[in-house]
């Protein structure tokens, strides 16, 4: 079941720094605002890029388009799970401003695909050229895609996988990326069966749609059968605050197979499950219930919490409502979600 894997030693805590970056901020704002105002796009960078690398010096930012405001501050993760937590942290402790919306991850914008032009080794990248052949992958439940761009021939491998993310984060959305997007390739040719790179969302749209929100699934371990419940449509992309595993066993007697004697046991594991999110403070971006696997005469239950926020004992007194058999609770620092990958796909 991978339910006790190696630890991950979590980072330091960086919410102190966070509060001192928004103190920044303040003292700074009109300074930074007045040079994007006047098109001095890179001096507002150069002031913010060392208060954001006191942070954390992995992530990226960038001053980018707003959605409703006059200007957008962009603060990602660059594609580090572990950053994920703190760029999402930054952004909801951002204050409420008038000209600049702060923003964690870059957003499905096809149509900047249009227009946007980037500066890559000196050559100057239209992204409204790039092109992608797609394969749907069913078994991994991912599309892996060759992208295709007339100038890859003029720059090495690792500038042309940087066009080539730009463009899948415009066309698709950065989230997106991560959680659908397989191989990528990049290609000096064009492929046969290539389309325009800002169709690629339509068949992400697809893969993600299909399927519901739930899933049951069988299988066999060393102490016989198991029975897995999951919860497909939540992931370490649509939660990046519930960094922490937090299992919950419950005992019970069985049938001599190792799954439950009693079928009702069922409706009890349910509302157990949903005592235990009650405790944790409810189903929200800082606390989600994955599902649970029943066999070898114990259901082994996945939660994800924020474990800077969301102390995983609070559920202790939860588990004496269970009668049917022993009960344990064990927590784990894992912001890439590892101890459930197995059945998560």
């Amino acid at each position: 079941m991978g339910l006790f894997r190696r630890r991950m030693s979590r980072a330091t805590d960086p919410r102190p720094a966070i509060a001192a970056f928004w103190s920044w901020w303040g003292a700074h704002r009109q300074e930074i605002v007045e040079a994007l105002e006047e098109n001095r796009t890179e001096a507002a960078l150069r002031l913010v890029e060392p208060a954001i690398a006191a942070i954390d010096s992995r992530l990226s930012c960038e001053f980018t388009a707003s959605r409703d405001k006059k200007f957008g501050l962009l603060v990602t993760s660059a594609g580090v799970p572990e950053l994920r937590a703190t760029a999402a942290r930054w952004c909801l402790a951002a204050p409420d401003d008038a000209d600049v919306e702060f923003i964690s991850t870059r957003w499905r914008h096809p149509e900047t695909l249009e227009s946007s032009v980037v500066k890559v080794d000196d050559f100057d990248f239209a992204l409204n050229e790039l092109v992608a052949a797609a394969r749907v992958d069913t078994n991994s439940g991912k599309v892996h895609v060759a992208v295709h761009h007339p100038l890859f021939t003029l720059v090495d491998h690792d500038h042309r996988l940087r066009v080539a993310f730009l463009g899948l984060d415009a066309a698709v959305g950065e989230i997106d990326v991560e959680r659908w997007i397989g191989s990528v390739e990049v290609t000096v040719d064009s492929p046969v069966d290539a389309m325009p790179l800002a169709s690629l969302g339509s068949v992400v749209d697809q893969l993600g749609g299909s399927g519901g929100e739930w899933a049951a699934m069988e299988g066999r371990s060393p102490k016989g059968p198991v029975f897995a419940i999951v919860r497909r449509a939540v992931s370490r992309y649509t939660h990046p605050l519930a960094d922490t595993h937090v299992a919950v066993v419950l005992g019970y007697e069985d049938s001599g197979n190792g799954m439950p004697a009693d079928p009702s046991i069922t409706h009890e594991i349910e509302e157990l499950e949903g005592h235990i999110v009650d405790a944790f403070g409810g189903e929200g971006p800082q606390v989600v219930h994955v599902g649970h696997i029943t066999g070898g005469s114990q259901v082994v239950a996945h939660f994800y919490v924020d474990g800077l926020e969301i102390d995983p004992d609070v559920a202790k007194p939860v588990l004496e409502k269970w009668s049917r058999g022993k009960t344990s609770i064990a927590r784990s620092y894992d912001p890439r979600w590892e101890h459930v990958a197995p059945f998560m796909g």
